[in-house]
């Protein structure tokens, strides 16, 4: 059932900015809803069921700031929108930004994504503002706790996945890998026409290997070798990118839970993205 909701919330905000709407049409319904404002070249990104996990604006504050800075950098981004106001807007309760509208097109060409990771990557260095440095993967042990309170996962399963958490962590502290703003969520199901990469509310600090790993965590067969040749491109030591998909695939499996609301999430592997937005 689509979150019409969230489409009146778009609509009113974009409206109240002087954006003419005719014909506003949900493009997807995840954790976040996505409305293209019709005929405007604009998308709304209103957060959906994310907010189980995130409360409060910071997090589109975030990215609006990074997704800018590449924007004005000329990197490979889906800019946040010059139409109006980008936001972070709040209106009813749901927290929404405006980006730009990028067409359907063909299927992501991986080693041209990879090309243009590498590209926002190199943008990113002089980004000044403020990351968590690894964010998301101590956002992901938060979550855990908070599911386990709330016995919305299965106490034997939480133990499980904080011991894997606890064995991964000195591990990768020790790689001591250079650190610098990452996309932080960076599987090909991120890329639009282009490619242009979208989407960067999970952005923070910390080694390339994080985004590396999240090319290719959960990828099989044909997928895989996609996501390898998009990763090739970052020089990650492959003993060092291992560990990374251990901990990339440890954030998948949580959100999981977070993404079903039920101890019974529709999958334990795969990539995050896939059901987020």
């Amino acid at each position: 059932m689509e979150d019409r909701a969230a489409l009146e919330a778009a609509v009113a905000v974009a409206r109240a900015n002087g954006l003419r709407v005719d014909d506003a049409v949900i493009l997807r319904d995840r954790l976040n809803v996505l409305v293209h404002l019709r005929p405007a070249p604009v998308v709304a990104r209103v957060a959906g069921t994310i907010t189980r996990a995130r409360q409060g604006t910071a997090w589109q504050e975030r990215e609006l700031s990074v997704a800018g800075h590449l924007a004005r950098a000329g990197a490979p981004v889906v800019a946040p929108s010059a139409e109006l106001p980008p936001g972070p807007h709040v209106h009813a309760g749901r927290v929404l930004s405006f980006w730009d509208y990028v067409p359907p097109a063909d299927p992501v060409d991986a080693a041209a994504a990879g090309e243009a990771l590498a590209h926002c990557h190199e943008a990113l260095r002089t980004y000044e503002g403020s990351l968590p440095l690894l964010g998301t993967l101590t956002e992901a042990e938060a979550l855990l706790a908070r599911l386990a309170a709330e016995e919305t996962i299965d106490p034997d399963t939480a133990t499980d996945l904080l011991l894997r958490i606890h064995e991964l962590t000195p591990m990768l502290t020790e790689l001591r890998s250079p650190v610098q703003p990452l996309h932080g969520d960076a599987h090909l199901g991120n890329v639009l026409g282009g490619p242009l990469w979208n989407d960067w509310e999970d952005t923070c600090l910390g080694p390339v290997g994080w985004d590396a790993a999240c090319l290719l965590a959960g990828r099989h067969g044909r997928g895989r070798q996609e996501a390898a040749y998009a990763a090739s491109r970052m020089g990650v030591d492959p003993g060092e990118l291992e560990l990374w998909i251990d901990a990339r695939s440890l954030q998948v499996t949580i959100w999981r839970y977070v993404s079903a609301g039920t101890t019974s999430p529709s999958g334990s592997t795969g990539v995050r993205g896939d059901t987020r937005m």
